[in-house]
């Protein structure tokens, strides 16, 4: 608030006529007088929620001021309007009044101009959340004026560094500026500010759990409202009782003061208010499950916000609505997915990190609720990344502020020092001039101002003593303030000891069940996230092998079918030739068949087992050797279900095996040949052994088949050896070692 007492208008004004080195104003005359009576009676309106009169009383007073070339009545009558704005949740406006405020508060100098606006700027800071930033505007604030003048306004800035601290969660401040606010209010007769205090203490011990302190200091407040008819300001104190009786679990207190609450706010003409009034209402609703009603209530607060600009607050309501929806009363998942979306979307555009923060966690929990886990995990792992960035920017922003503040400090004692020497020594010369001149009095007068000079800084010395008094009175003070909130909070402590004692074998019973309900869950649904993960990376991987395979070599051979066709086709006048096409073409058909026959064989689940896979083999190695009239002796583990081969091993084991087979058959002229898998605890041996023509290992040229048996052998883990000499057959031995 600008100034929350009207009469003090009146002050400022006899101030304006009496005191010339505060505002640089000799004659008030009767035009700029009316500047600030056109202040007062806007304010005056608005105190009765007449907020529209109130803008155009004061859009009046601006307008006189720049038609006076007034520039510090334009000054406060802009920080009125931004004031007038906030209160109707024009928020996109109060920020352009406010800066030009401040500007003209930094041309002029002007102490109480700027006092005011460092205040006022350090509200709106707070409201949106900026509490530090809000903190160091009230500091500004007394810095400029506030501190010496211990008026209403003073006190009303101690009070908002009180809720600042609160934000901050330093309860210990807290208690200390709002003490000091209540006491100035008092001795200054302020009714409003006292209800404004009496508000905010009451708030204190409500966090603190101490119910019956809060009820009596909020019924205080409440009090001298109904006694001041401000119906902004009663709006929020009912709403706040409310949330007081909320906490206490007295429903029907709640419901009365919140329909108060709702009244006021409607009658206050305040937009704003009567958002959080609905939001109020949204709270108290969903305390009794009755959450259909707090969803309504929470859809005509976003109305509200949608319309006034106020984001921040609008992207929260965006988050509970989504919340609301998915409850089990209302059970409506599509309305809660349209809400999570309007808050993410809304929050990125205005970059509020907190907020994404939050929508992503609360949306991952309904997506995990609906068992849809793929998106539970993408928004739990996006609201970590909002979540650390935030930290993060907390650690830097603290350092930052701490540097800030120590040059500032170190700059400007420095600065005052300089000066005070330059100006004495300025004078020692001037002084030494005048004597030599034989100006006896110029020279008194330079010696005057030397000692006025040294009197000046023995009185900033007394003045750095008193602070340091009144530094120590003020940590007296908190530590007064400490020891109090921390007997207040042992209290608490205390009783839930005793509840505890009470209830907990029951809790402990209540908790260790929900605890490992809750363990079985995390658990079910992270085995099943993962399961889905690696069934979708196998199938994957299981595309991209076929499609490879049909590539390489069933395209391959298509390919040469189509080829030895066409050359069948243009050589049918000659039989023989034909015939010969025809049949390498047979032959292609064959291999084709065969290998579409593996990969069906091979991705069919039926014949995961070991067991299939050499049943495959035997029958492969007999049909061929059989065709070629060759006696064999075939050697395979009578039980091999223990052991387990991932599909790709399968496929490159039988895939090796079969041009072993196919080699025997084809090249060795053999008779007799020998095929033997030997399992034992970690190891396979697979033998391919014929009593054949042979071959010399130094002529071995390396074609495509033992290229891909050494290449399979390799993603195996295998030692492929193949031992050859003329006249005297070949062996094929594929050790391969099972884990």
């Amino acid at each position: 608030m600008l100034l929350r007492n009207p009469g003090l208008y009146l002050l400022m004004l006899l101030l304006l006529l009496q005191a010339d080195e505060l505002y640089a104003q000799k004659n008030a005359t009767r035009d700029t007088i009316s500047v600030y009576s056109l202040i007062a009676l806007a304010d005056e309106l608005a105190a009765v929620g007449r907020i529209d009169s109130a803008l155009k009383i004061n859009a009046k007073a601006i307008e006189q001021s720049r038609r006076l070339k007034f520039e510090r009545g334009e000054g406060y009558a802009l920080l009125k309007a931004a004031e007038l704005l906030f209160k109707q949740s024009e928020t996109k406006e109060v920020n352009r009044y406010d800066s030009l405020a401040l500007q003209i508060a930094l041309q002029l100098q002007d102490g109480p101009l700027l006092a005011a606006t460092y205040h006022q700027l350090g509200l709106h800071a707070s409201y949106f959340s900026k509490h530090k930033e809000a903190v160091a505007f009230y500091e500004k604030s007394l810095k400029a004026a506030y501190e010496v003048e211990q008026s209403s306004n003073t006190a009303s800035v101690y009070n908002s560094l009180g809720q600042a601290y609160m934000e901050l969660g330093d309860f210990e401040n807290q208690m200390q500026w709002q003490t000091k606010s209540l006491a100035l209010y008092e001795k200054l007769g302020d009714d409003d500010g006292i209800a404004q205090v009496l508000n905010n203490i009451a708030g204190l011990y409500y966090e603190l759990g101490k119910k019956q302190e809060a009820i009596a200091f909020a019924k205080r407040a409440v009090k001298i409202r109904e006694r001041l008819g401000d119906y902004t300001e009663l709006s929020t104190t009912y709403n706040n009782l409310s949330q007081i009786y909320l906490f206490a679990d007295s429903f029907q207190q709640a419901q009365h003061f919140g329909e108060l609450g709702l009244k006021y706010a409607g009658l206050s003409g305040s937009k704003n208010k009567l958002a959080h009034a609905y939001t109020s209402m949204v709270l108290l609703m969903n305390r009794q499950r009755k959450n259909n009603e707090a969803l309504d209530y929470e859809k005509k607060a976003i109305a509200i916000l949608e319309q006034t600009g106020d984001d921040i607050m609008l992207s929260r309501r965006y988050i509970s609505a989504a919340i609301l929806s998915s409850t089990k009363e209302v059970n409506d998942s599509a309305g809660s997915v349209m809400f999570y979306t309007k808050a993410i979307t809304l929050s990125t555009k205005i970059n509020s990190r907190g907020n994404i923060r939050d929508a992503y966690y609360f949306r991952s929990a309904f997506y995990n609720n609906h068992k849809d886990y793929a998106n539970a995990l993408n928004d739990y792992k996006k609201h970590i990344l909002y979540r650390d960035s935030l930290v993060s920017m907390e650690t830097n922003s603290k350092i930052a502020d701490i540097e800030t503040k120590y040059e500032t400090e170190k700059k400007d004692i420095e600065i005052e020092r300089l000066k005070t020497e330059q100006r004495i020594r300025q004078l020692e010369i001037e002084k030494q001039k005048a004597l030599i001149a034989g100006n006896l009095s110029l020279a008194k007068q330079k010696e005057s101002e030397i000692s006025l000079l040294m009197q000046q800084q023995e009185l900033q010395d007394l003045r750095l003593k008193e602070k340091d008094k009144e530094i120590e009175k003020q940590i007296l003070l908190a530590k007064n303030n400490q020891q109090q909130l921390k007997l207040a909070q042992q209290e608490k402590q205390l009783q839930d000891k005793q509840i505890q004692a009470q209830k907990q074998l029951r809790n402990l019973l209540i908790a260790g069940a929900l605890l490992l309900l809750v363990l079985a869950v995390v658990l079910f649904n992270r085995f099943e996230i993962k399961k889905k993960l690696e069934e979708q990376v196998h199938l994957q991987e299981m595309r991209n092998s076929i499609s490879r395979n049909l590539h390489d070599d069933i395209g391959a051979s298509l390919s040469n079918i189509n080829i030895l066709t066409e050359l069948a086709k243009r050589n049918v006048d000659d039989p023989a030739k034909a015939k010969e096409y025809l049949g390498k073409a047979a032959d292609d058909i064959q291999h084709v068949s065969e290998s579409l026959s593996d990969i069906v064989w091979n991705i069919n689940p039926r014949y995961d087992e070991l067991n299939n896979l050499f049943v495959r083999m035997k029958r492969y190695a007999a049909d061929m050797m059989d065709g070629k009239n060759i006696s064999y002796e075939m050697n395979f583990p009578a039980d091999a279900a223990e052991v387990k081969l991932e599909m790709d091993q399968r496929r490159d084991l039988y895939l090796i095996f079969k041009e072993a087979v196919n080699n025997l058959v084809k090249y060795s002229k053999a008779t007799n040949a020998k095929v033997e898998v030997l399992i034992s605890q970690h190891h396979m041996h697979v033998l391919v052994k014929d009593d054949g023509c042979g071959f010399d290992m130094n002529e071995l040229k390396e074609g495509n088949g033992l290229r891909n048996m050494q290449q399979r052998s390799a993603l195996l883990g295998a030692v492929l050896k193949i031992e050859s000499e003329p006249g005297k057959g070949t062996s094929v031995v594929l050790d391969m070692p099972l884990v």
